[in-house]
């Protein structure tokens, strides 16, 4: 789920694959096209775990997989933790197993092969870019879990590690003539916890190419492909509430885990825009306030969210910290009727950097002692009958040009522009046959097959003689065919 779902996972610790991979990929071929060919239907929900606890379909807490409803919202708000199926845990452990394999295109040849498995300087197909195990749904009658371990391939080795992580204790009660949902939240990525599809985890598009190329410039934990910060790289503990229906708060701080569980965890290790391991000094607030109100078939969100974070670059004390302040400010609007659903979603992030250490550095110093980067997304979405869905977006991020970091910084080679600015266009469409029930052979799965191109206008800053060559920003545009299944 999220970018978790989408192969971007923060795994960074290669190891070398267990089995032959053409073994893998006939096994997951076959997968594939048993989800595709079962013709009886049963109930089936995005999270398989979800679906045998609750009983439920799909339609009921998504629009269109990983994409959650009014509802899907509350059931993890209370932390996962909602009956009413033919199994709910125990007795059965809450297990699921997620597949997602791709193919991709892009307009003009990379410069160099991926390597591995991936000779070609183009058109790469992936069956196992992606395996995830997920332990997802109720534990206790107040506590819930969602738990993600992924294996990722693309080319330069296998990756297992640690990935989207999100444990709950909730709770609701009433205070002074107020209904509250209450509840304390332990989770290892910043937003995942959060339950609208418009922060950085679980923000659209949610299933992107291992090889697609993206801007160099991200914020903390945001930006058009995801931020500096992965999955395990920070660990958090919180509380929030829900009032009313309406109210949303949530307090939470992180920190860093140690270089060597990051290591074996494998997700070692988050790395600055200077190529600086982030370790942070102390605890970092993260902060969340939202207000949604539901009208009929309509529902309607604006919210603020942040983070106050002091970083030491490759934990070197006594040389002071670099200071990164985010700020965000979302809305999402959707309107679900029948067969049609629409969502509208918008996210912008806004990052001052002041580089107390970075500046001064003897080996890779910034240009400027602050800087500012900023982050915008747009994106809507029609679902029909929660089967196909059609959606496209804009990203853009811009901010201080500064050529300590991106003109002569070795991680990636400089293109000779001390410019952060990049933007372009995302076009996705799906389809999910499961929505409304699952085949007879595992009634629980859910798959999801689609197709999206990313259009470059604008890449690290600039749109012609990108990376020091005649191609433009838009030779980077990208054609990715994806298939999905959980069960």
């Amino acid at each position: 789920m999220g970018d978790q779902m989408t192969g971007q996972t923060g795994l960074q610790t290669p190891l070398r694959t267990w089995a032959p991979r053409f073994v893998m990929q006939l096994a997951l071929a076959f997968a594939l096209l048993a989800g595709l060919v079962c013709a009886s239907i049963k109930p089936a929900a995005a999270l398989p775990s979800f679906a045998r606890q609750t009983g439920q379909p799909c339609a009921t807490c998504h629009t269109a997989f990983p994409q959650l409803t009014p509802y899907g919202r509350r059931f993890k708000l209370m932390g996962y933790t909602a009956t009413g199926g033919e199994f709910p845990f125990p007795p059965y452990p809450p297990i699921a197993v997620m597949v997602q394999s791709g193919f991709t295109h892009l307009k003009a040849d990379a410069a160099q092969a991926p390597g591995g498995d991936f000779g070609s300087l183009n058109n790469w197909t992936d069956l196992d870019q992606q395996i995830s195990v997920f332990w997802g749904g109720r534990i206790t009658d107040h506590l819930g879990a969602f738990v993600q371990t992924t294996r990722t391939y693309d080319g330069g080795g296998a990756v297992f590690g640690w990935d989207n992580t999100d444990v709950r204790y909730a709770d609701s009660a009433s205070a002074a003539g107020h209904d509250v949902i209450w509840g304390l939240d332990f989770n290892n990525n910043p937003t995942v916890q959060d339950p609208w599809n418009t922060t950085s985890a679980w923000s659209w598009p949610f299933i992107t190419s291992a090889f697609q190329p993206g801007p160099y410039a991200k914020t903390l934990f945001d930006g058009p492909f995801g931020g500096l910060l992965g999955p395990g790289n920070t660990l958090s503990a919180g509380g929030y509430v829900f009032v009313d229906d309406s109210y949303y708060a949530e307090l939470s701080l992180y920190k860093t885990p140690s270089h060597v569980l990051q290591y074996r965890l494998g997700v070692c290790c988050a790395s600055d825009l200077l190529g600086n391991t982030i370790v942070l000094n102390g605890a970092a607030p993260y902060w969340r306030f939202a207000v949604e109100k539901n009208i009929g078939e309509q529902s309607i969100m604006v919210g603020t969210y942040g983070m106050l974070a002091e970083v030491i670059p490759n934990d070197i004390t006594g040389m002071g910290t670099d200071k990164y302040w985010d700020e965000g400010f979302d809305s999402q609007y959707q309107w679900i009727h029948d067969k049609h659903a629409v969502t509208l979603r918008a996210n912008y992030v806004v990052e001052r950097q002041q580089f107390d250490n970075s500046f001064y550095s003897a080996t890779a110093p910034t240009s400027n002692h602050v800087d500012y980067l900023r982050s915008l997304k747009l994106q809507g979405e029609y679902v029909y009958d929660n089967t196909f869905s059609f959606g496209a977006g804009y990203f853009n991020i811009s901010g201080t040009p500064d050529a300590g970091i991106y003109q002569n910084s070795p991680v990636p080679p400089p293109n000779g522009n001390p410019s952060p600015n990049s933007a372009g266009w995302i076009f996705d469409a799906a389809y999910m046959p499961f929505s409304h029930g699952g085949p007879g052979v595992w009634p629980w799965m859910n798959t999801r097959i689609g197709v999206s191109y990313t259009m470059f206008t604008k890449l690290d800053g600039l749109t012609k003689n990108v990376d020091g060559t005649s191609l433009s920003a838009s030779a980077n545009n990208t054609l990715f065919l994806y298939a999905l299944t959980m069960f």
